[in-house]
C-alpha cells in the first residue's frame, strides 16, 4: 500500500498499536484492540473512527442547486446552507451509481460518497452539464474526516471546544477544535454520531484536542472491523458491499432515506415511478439472523427447499446482541420475519425485521 493511500494520523494509529486493513483503496485502522470492547464502547460512550475511506466532490457555479435537484433522488431545491440530506445518483435504468451525503453550504455544495465511487460520481453528473453553470471538483485529498458515535459524543466534541453542535440530522455548523472543523449530525450506527470533516493539514490538531478530553470523556479510537458490525446492527447497507451498479433502490430499503415522491423529474425517476406504482421489487434487503459454525461468505446462495430465493451480503458476529447476524437480499414471497433458509455453505438463516438494534438519534 503506497504511503499516500494511508490516513493522515497513520503514525497516530501505529502508536496506539492499530492494525490496518485496506477499505475502498485506502489503509485505515481496523481493530485498536478488540472488536467486542470497540462495539461496547460506542454503545456505551463514544468511538473516534478514522475515515479515509471516504471522498468528496463540490459542485459550484450559479446553476449548482437547480442542476443537482434534477440529477439526484432526494430533495436539493429546498436546503438550505447549514442542511443536508442523502441522496442517491442513479443511472437511466433506475440503478446506483453512488450514494453520498449532501451538504448545502453557502457558496456549494458538498457531496461525500466512498472514495472509490468519487468518480464514477463526478462521471456521472458532469455528462449532464451541457450550458450549466456549474463546475464539479475532486476535493478528496483536501479533506479528511472522523467519525464520532456513541451516547457520549456530543459531549466529547463540546468538552474539546465546539461552541455549538447541530441538532438535526444532515445539518452541520463549522466549529473550532484545533482548527476548523465541519461538524455533520450525521449517525451511522443508531447511536448520537457525527462525522467531522476538515482539511488534512488540521487532522493531528484535531486528533490531539479529541485525546486531550479522554479524561474527562470516556472514549476510545475504534477500527472500521467493529464499525462493520455496529453499521449492520443498525441495518445500513454499505455501497460495494450490500448494494451497487445492479441494485435499484427499494431493493435496498433505500426509499425512505434516500427518494423524494414529489420533486419531480431526475435521472432514473421514471423507473422509481413505475416501481411505486406496481407496488413491489421481486428482491429485498433484509435482516438475517445466523446459525451455522461459520460465518457464509459474501455473495453465498440462500435456499427455500431446493430453490435458491436469496443471497447473503454482509455477515458477522455481534457482540451487542450476542449471535450471528447479517443482511442479504431475498425473494419477496420469503420476506415474512421467522422465515427460515437454508444455507449454500451450510446452516440456516432466519429473515428478521431491519434494524436489529434500534437506537434512535435523539434530536
Amino acid at each position: 500500500m503506497s504511503e499516500e493511500a494511508r490516513s493522515a494520523l497513520h503514525v497516530s494509529y501505529e502508536a496506539l498499536g492499530a492494525s490496518f486493513a485496506s477499505v475502498r483503496g485506502r489503509l485505515v485502522p481496523e481493530r485498536f484492540g478488540t472488536v467486542e470492547d470497540e462495539c461496547a464502547t460506542v454503545r456505551a460512550a463514544a468511538g473516534v473512527v478514522d475515515r479515509s475511506d471516504l471522498g468528496y466532490l463540490t459542485a459550484s457555479g450559479g446553476d449548482a442547486q437547480r442542476f443537482l435537484q434534477g440529477m439526484v433522488s432526494n430533495e436539493v431545491a429546498a436546503l438550505a446552507p447549514g442542511q443536508g440530506t442523502y441522496a442517491l445518483h442513479l443511472n437511466t435504468q433506475g440503478h446506483i451509481v453512488a450514494d453520498f451525503y449532501l451538504l448545502a453550504m453557502p457558496d456549494h455544495f458538498l457531496l461525500e460518497t466512498a472514495r472509490n465511487r468519487v468518480e464514477p460520481l463526478r462521471a456521472g453528473l458532469e455528462r449532464y452539464i451541457v450550458a450549466d453553470d456549474v463546475e464539479l471538483a475532486d476535493r478528496s485529498d483536501q479533506f479528511a474526516a472522523l467519525s464520532v458515535e456513541g451516547p457520549a459524543a456530543g459531549r466529547l466534541l463540546t468538552a474539546a471546544g465546539a461552541a455549538a453542535l447541530p441538532g438535526k440530522e444532515f445539518n452541520h455548523v463549522w466549529v473550532q477544535l484545533g482548527g476548523p472543523v465541519l461538524v455533520v449530525r450525521l449517525s451511522e450506527t443508531g447511536e448520537e454520531g457525527y462525522r467531522l470533516i476538515f482539511l488534512v493539514e488540521y487532522a493531528q490538531n484535531i486528533w490531539d484536542a479529541l485525546t486531550a478530553q479522554q479524561q474527562a470523556v470516556a472514549w476510545k479510537p475504534v477500527g472500521h472491523a467493529a464499525l462493520n458490525i455496529l453499521r449492520t446492527e443498525a441495518g445500513l447497507p454499505w455501497y460495494g458491499i450490500d448494494m451497487d451498479e445492479r441494485t435499484l433502490p427499494p431493493e435496498a430499503g433505500l426509499e425512505q432515506r434516500a427518494l423524494s415522491y414529489t420533486k419531480g423529474c431526475y435521472i432514473g425517476q421514471e423507473i422509481i415511478e413505475r416501481i411505486r406504482s406496481r407496488g413491489r421489487v421481486n428482491r429485498r434487503l433484509t435482516g438475517l439472523w445466523l446459525s451455522g459454525e461459520s460465518l457464509p461468505a459474501a455473495g453465498t446462495k440462500l435456499f427455500h427447499n431446493d430453490k435458491a430465493v436469496g443471497t447473503v451480503t454482509t455477515a458477522v458476529h455481534s457482540p451487542t446482541l450476542k449471535r450471528a447476524i447479517g443482511l442479504g437480499y431475498v425473494r419477496r414471497e420469503h420476506l415474512e420475519s421467522g422465515t427460515r433458509l437454508r444455507v449454500e455453505s451450510g446452516g440456516t438463516v432466519e429473515v428478521a425485521e431491519l434494524p436489529f438494534h434500534h437506537l434512535p438519534v435523539k434530536n
